[in-house]
């Protein structure tokens, strides 16, 4: 039973691995394809595609480990119902709970 989900894991790795190698290839692909007749940029590599991936994440993401954990929409919604309630919204929480 141990070695069907060591090897589950094992396939769902080798899965990942070979679907992020296809996206590479495919951006680079429309890098390739686009950026050198519209821009008159650079031909990219393989390995120039990955740093870019990787350069893109750090900029639109960070690197702090657990950065994401913060959920903004449960602060945009207390404090939409906080307003909604002092401007005399219909019935408070209490009684929508109760």
């Amino acid at each position: 039973m141990k070695a069907l989900n060591v090897l589950k894991y094992v396939g769902f790795g080798i899965l990942g691995i070979g679907f992020v190698i296809a996206l590479v290839f495919g951006v680079q692909a429309l890098w390739n394809w686009l950026i050198p007749e519209l821009f008159n940029g650079p031909v990219l590599t393989f390995w120039q595609t990955v740093g870019l991936f990787l350069l893109s994440k750090i900029l639109l993401t960070g690197v702090a480990p657990g950065s994401h954990k913060y959920n903004h929409k449960k602060d945009w919604k207390s404090s939409f119902r906080e307003k909604y309630h002092q401007q005399g919204g219909c019935g408070s929480m209490s009684e929508e709970k109760a």
